[in-house]
């Protein structure tokens, strides 16, 4: 198939979408693909992760898809990031009078902890008050004890940078760390190392864009300690405000590719999830200052091997290149799927390797993702997924990357089929003329 220019991509992926049901759902999910109103909410606020969705998001799709499991629900989201489907399952099932039973993975150390004590927090709620008001005021002793002590500083550069953060504001925030260590309670040990999280950013003169830490010299950052003492009130009343919930659920630390083997026996009735996007972000990069801080990484090396073990999603790093679709029946499908995309990477882009990578990994993985989905879904059962597509290249060697149709079209190859595309935004970028711009969710069903 000749290809040539945006224009004969949207041929190529109209070709597969025209078999499907494309339906416009701007004004029902354009707020809720993004973290909308999650900065007010208790436990979704304790951490902006600017890549979640709404904690509205589950509500509204269960209104939509019809499942038959009365008020209770099996769920699981194989990207749990910050724990938002995890934590809404819970709620929305016990609002409607059910139980839920959730269960997440997640590749990234510093999310994963994150996503960790959200959940643990909303299961747990007020029975942690006042364990947490006990251990702060053991975290507070060993801070003070440790006062004129001098720690060893991470070996991120970025801390190390003075322009960046000051050696008190880093002093401070290791601090903090090591007075955690004094609290006995893993659960509120946990909250109280997402606080310390928080404050990384603000006491410092970096700030996250989206797709890179900036810097910018003329913010003020703020004390640590301060910071570190205002969210643990904050989350403290998010806790005395939580009623114990009568669910369960639980997510682990590793490989979205692999959830039929770390899901054991369960099965689900809703899978629920948001990969990343093939796209130009590197997410450990974006949140390493956090997860050197907390002591997921203890190298250089450890975290180049974190940033490989990802969903290859961008040319940042060099992936390998090892794919196992060519091992399958499904090889010359995905050829034809990915093969005109692969040939619109311009020759002189500088990531045109890099790029032709993303292409082909990000293909494979989703398909193992969906491959093993399609084992733990219940017969009635559904999946849905939100991702973004994206532009590539500049002047007149312009190209999208439609990943809701590339996800979608390796669906139908290993047991799915594709129930609607809900198409939740537009996307505004320097060249908008292909309608294949845009942030979705699509609907699955297993067949």
């Amino acid at each position: 198939m000749a290809i040539g220019g945006v224009e004969a991509l949207d041929r190529h992926y109209d070709s597969f979408q025209g078999d499907w049901s494309v339906v416009d759902r701007s004004a029902d999910y354009g707020r809720l693909v993004v973290p909308h109103g999650n900065s007010e909410e208790p436990l979704y606020r304790w951490f902006h992760l600017k890549e979640a969705f709404s904690s509205r998001l589950l509500d509204r799709l269960l209104g939509e898809l019809n499942l038959a499991t009365g008020p209770d629900l099996s769920l699981a989201d194989p990207f749990a990031g910050s724990g938002t489907t995890l934590v809404s399952g819970i709620s929305t099932c016990e609002s409607a009078g059910g139980e839920a039973q959730v269960f997440g993975v997640e590749r990234n150390p510093f999310i994963w902890e994150l996503a960790q004590a959200k959940l643990q927090a909303r299961i747990y709620g007020s029975s942690l008050s006042g364990v947490a008001f006990e251990e702060l005021e053991q975290l507070k002793r060993a801070y003070v004890s440790a006062g004129s002590e001098r720690f060893s500083v991470p070996a991120l550069s970025t801390l190390r940078n003075e322009q960046y953060f000051s050696s008190e504001h880093v002093q401070t925030l290791m601090r903090i760390r090591y007075s955690i260590e004094a609290v006995a309670n893993p659960a509120v040990a946990s909250i109280f190392r997402i606080c310390l999280a928080s404050c990384v950013e603000p006491a410092s003169r970096l700030r996250r864009d989206g797709r890179a830490l900036r810097f910018e010299g003329s913010r003020e950052p703020k004390d640590p300690w301060r910071l570190f003492l205002q969210r643990v009130e904050l989350i403290g009343q998010d806790l005395t405000a939580t009623k114990p919930a009568s669910g369960e659920g639980e997510v682990v630390l590793g490989d979205a590719r692999d959830l039929a083997t770390l899901a054991g026996n369960k099965t689900f009735d809703l899978i629920l999830f948001s990969p990343p996007y093939p796209n130009n972000i590197d997410y450990t990069e974006i949140y390493k200052a956090e997860a050197w801080v907390l002591g997921c990484y203890g190298s250089e090396v450890e975290m180049k091997t974190q940033r490989q073990r990802t969903i290859r999603s961008h040319p940042s790093v060099r992936f390998a290149r090892n794919y196992g679709y060519l091992e399958t029946g499904f090889k010359a499908d995905v050829q034809s799927l990915i093969d005109p995309i692969v040939a619109q990477v311009p020759v002189g882009d500088r990531y045109h390797e890099g790029r032709k990578e993303v292409i082909t990994g990000y293909a494979d993985d989703m398909l193992k993702v969906l491959v093993d989905s399609r084992k733990v879904i219940r017969e009635n059962g559904r999946l849905v997924f939100v991702v973004g597509n994206s532009l590539h290249g500049s002047g007149d060697a312009k190209y999208v990357i439609a990943a809701d149709v590339i996800m979608a079209r390796l669906a139908e190859l290993c047991g799915w089929r594709v129930s609607e595309i809900k198409i939740a935004r537009m996307l505004k970028r320097r060249f908008g003329q292909s309608p294949f711009l845009r942030e979705s969710l699509v609907v699955l069903e297993p067949i």
